[in-house]
């Protein structure tokens, strides 16, 4: 039985999906786990990490620069050549969803090296990177610098993961994405669903349902926030007695003066950072809908939360929680596209069909997940 182990995971600094699962974990195992990282923000993740035994590796003066998202990408590389004193743990686990797994050059042990809340890095596949060429890098040293990189990423991530000796995914995309870039063999993968708290969004107060959308998540890009605020312009001239709530743990200061800045330029928009859990179902609980518009999201802990709470959920239909929700009587299709200007026309059509449905009682339909702290202590006792 395995009795001591060291987790690594380089960020726990907000209360996202990644930070919920690595928390889950160390509740769930019946070892001996501690806690190796190179960001700790206590103040702005979930207070329960302060129950458990949290090392931050990196230096003071590096750990505070690094909390910038533009120097994170010079600083970070420097956490990753750290030595951890592995000689005093039975199991190495690395949570990863890209480049964290770079800290296996200098730090593993031999079989027992694993790889948890896994995903291979979303910016170095095919759909992503098209995606970024065509929304988020603009003129021509910008894209070819950008492909040099992912270049020269792809080249260490095929090294880094033969040091792997176990992997589990959080969802069939995260795994179809580490077979097409030949990171694993078939016969070798895992997937254990991440925990998502049904009970919670399952028992919430209700709360007096008023003509409202939520969309709550990291204040990213890659969430798609902006192009929300887009697409809100056009639907809210149609329909001005609603009201949308962007709700989120925001670390990029630019995006979020970007995403002021449209809802400057629109109306019945409010944007709240880093609100309390009873504010958040408070709002959940009087909203007619919930919103979900992750680009090519390994899992999406979100709309399970959404449905589970009995509201509607409006989502693009790719990710990795379409598998499990795809017949869902709540679930209402946007279709994606690879292509910012062409989806906020879909999200503001999809947001246009919903504000004309009639009101009718759909019957909530129950969604089962596996049990993760059966399946995670097993596969790291097996």
């Amino acid at each position: 039985m395995v009795k001591k182990i060291a987790l690594f995971h380089p960020w726990i600094k907000s209360k996202g999906g990644a930070e919920r699962q690595v928390l889950e974990i160390m509740k769930e195992s019946k070892a001996d786990i501690d806690l190796y990282v190179w960001v700790y923000d206590k103040e702005n993740t979930f207070e329960e990490f302060k129950d458990f035994n949290v090392k931050v590796i990196a230096p003071k003066f590096a750990e505070k620069l690094s909390r910038k998202n533009v120097l994170r990408g010079l600083i970070f590389p420097l956490g990753l050549l750290k030595k951890i004193p592995l000689e005093k743990y039975d199991l190495f686990l690395v949570s990863t969803s890209g480049l964290a797994e770079f800290i296996t050059f200098r730090n593993k042990i031999k079989g027992k090296t694993y790889a948890v809340v896994c995903t291979p890095l979303r910016e170095a596949s095919k759909r992503i990177i098209k995606w970024n060429l065509k929304n988020r890098h603009e003129g021509f040293v910008k894209k070819v610098t950008y492909i040099l990189a992912v270049k020269i990423y792809r080249f260490f991530e095929k090294l880094a993961w033969k040091n792997l000796d176990k992997v589990y995914f959080i969802s069939n995309l995260s795994r179809q994405r580490a077979l097409d870039r030949k990171l694993v063999k078939k016969e070798d993968v895992s997937i254990i669903y991440p925990p998502v708290d049904f009970s919670r969004f399952e028992k919430l107060k209700k709360f007096k349902e008023t003509k409202s959308f939520v969309y709550y998540s990291r204040l990213n890009p890659p969430k798609r926030q902006d192009v929300l605020l887009e697409a809100w312009k056009g639907f809210v001239k149609e329909y001005p007695e609603y009201k949308l709530f962007v709700v989120g743990s925001a670390d990029n200061k630019n995006y979020l003066e970007k995403l002021k800045s449209l809802q400057s330029q629109t109306k019945n928009v409010e944007i709240k950072v880093n609100v309390p859990n009873k504010e958040l179902e408070e709002i959940l609980s009087s909203s007619k809908a919930g919103l979900f518009l992750g680009y090519e999201e390994d899992f999406g802990i979100v709309p399970f939360e959404i449905l589970a709470a009995g509201k509607h959920l409006l989502a693009v239909d790719e990710g990795g929680y379409v598998d499990l929700i795809k017949d869902h009587p709540k679930f209402h299709k946007i279709k994606e596209k690879h292509d910012s200007k062409e989806m906020v026309k879909e999200i503001e059509k999809a947001l246009k069909d919903f504000a004309k449905m009639k009101d009718k009682k759909i019957k909530n339909k129950k969604i089962v997940l596996n049990n993760f702290g059966k399946e995670i202590n097993n596969f790291l006792e097996n």
